[in-house]
């Protein structure tokens, strides 16, 4: 009896220990600073690493303020959301890289020094994220370009005008700058989902997946925070842990519900006016995964009835490009792959035909097919053609679409 009770207490033990695991597995927080005086305050500290020195990089995060911070954030730099900066000191170009928020006008900027003290550049975007609102921040470089987009749109671009990005050993911080004379610039509000990469990443690929919590092993990604654990530990597995510095933050729900997306998929560019005034729509179903050969179907609806057409893909990025002089616009940049004809149903003068397509299962009968064999981390943009003769130059073209694949 006293045995058959001890099985059972230490069965109730590893079960508690289970179900508090599985909860911290799959939770899905941010991390909430509360930054308001020199005693109440927090934010994020990483230790410097030679690998977050790169010198193109993508920096993006999805943030909530709610106040205006504390230690001169009402200015026109605000305060800090993620950056790597030389701490105690005063001046201006001081951070390598800085992505910040301007609690008075709602605007964020990127901020990247070329020379220590003396040269670098700025940019703010035209669209405000209101206190009290979530919105998605990015910032990319390639070494020429700067670019800025807001909830997966491109906001701003500039040209750098320099060669470089100074580094020197300044830690990486979340939600604060720590420049001196009290010019902390931290931050206010909810922080999630952190992402530092070492590339510059294609827009469509930011707008994709700004909605999905990623694997942590993508390609380029030097470091990745969900504070899902109720740590800032490194998500990508490189060892980028951070600390909670400070007595003034909390682990909250995340402000905008992340995805698990294998596949995610968004639609861009302005479908055709036919003849009859159908607008042919492009939509995806499925999971297009570069390891399965069918399950990932291209929808076009609202087609031209009982007319000849197909579907063509790319990946080489989007377009939009007048199409034979008509409403239309090609979306899709070239090289191009087409399918094989076909019909696409319905009625003669109605909008009910439409076209579909099998991808997985269309590039795995066809092994020379554009970007076969496929492995995972491609965007594919893609778009249906078809007849139309009254139409300018006799066709028609719908809008476009655009989908990761899935490994």
């Amino acid at each position: 009896m006293t045995l058959q009770r001890s099985r059972t207490a230490l069965l109730s033990v590893l079960a508690a220990i289970l179900i508090t695991a599985g909860s911290a597995l799959g939770r899905t927080q941010a991390v909430q600073l509360t930054n308001t005086s020199t005693s109440v305050y927090s934010y994020v500290r990483i230790p410097h690493d030679g690998a977050l020195t790169p010198q193109q990089f993508t920096l993006e995060t999805w943030i909530k303020p709610s106040a205006a911070g504390y230690g001169v954030t009402t200015d026109a730099f605000g305060a800090c959301l993620l950056g790597k900066s030389r701490e105690g000191a005063v001046g201006s170009f001081l951070a390598s890289w800085l992505l910040g928020y301007v609690p008075s006008s709602g605007k964020v900027y990127i901020h990247i020094t070329h020379a220590y003290g003396s040269s670098g550049a700025s940019l703010f975007s035209n669209a405000t994220v209101p206190i009290g609102t979530s919105a998605h921040v990015a910032a990319t470089f390639d070494g020429t370009t700067i670019k800025l987009y807001v909830n997966g749109a491109l906001d701003g671009s500039m040209a750098y005008g320099y060669t470089g990005v100074y580094y020197g050993t300044e830690d990486v911080l979340i939600g604060a700058c720590n420049f001196g004379v009290g010019y902390y610039r931290r931050f206010a509000g909810a922080l999630d989902d952190v992402r530092i990469w070492n590339y510059a990443r294609d827009g469509q690929a930011i707008a994709l997946q700004r909605g999905c919590r990623l694997s942590g092993s993508e390609p380029g990604l030097l470091a990745y925070y969900t504070f899902n654990a109720s740590t800032a530990a490194d998500d990508a597995g490189h060892g980028h842990n951070g600390a909670i510095i400070g007595p003034s933050s909390a682990y909250i729900g995340e402000p905008v519900a992340l995805a698990q997306c294998g596949s995610p998929s968004l639609t861009y560019c302005i479908a055709g006016s036919t003849t009859n005034g159908c607008h042919a729509s492009m939509s995806a179903s499925g999971t297009a995964s570069a390891s399965q050969t069918s399950g990932f179907v291209l929808n076009t609806s609202n087609v031209e009835g009982d007319k000849s057409g197909l579907i063509f893909y790319g990946l080489s990025g989007p377009l939009a490009a007048p199409w034979q002089g008509g409403s239309s616009f090609l979306c899709v940049k070239a090289p191009t792959q087409r399918s094989a004809a076909g019909g696409s149903g319905g009625s003669s003068g109605a909008c009910n035909g439409s076209f579909s397509l099998d991808f997985l299962a269309y590039v795995a009968s066809h092994p020379g097919a554009l970007g076969a064999p496929f492995s995972g981390g491609e965007i594919v943009n893609t778009q249906a053609w078809f007849r139309d003769p009254p139409a300018p130059g006799t066709t028609n073209l719908s809008n476009g679409l655009c989908f990761l694949m899935a490994p």
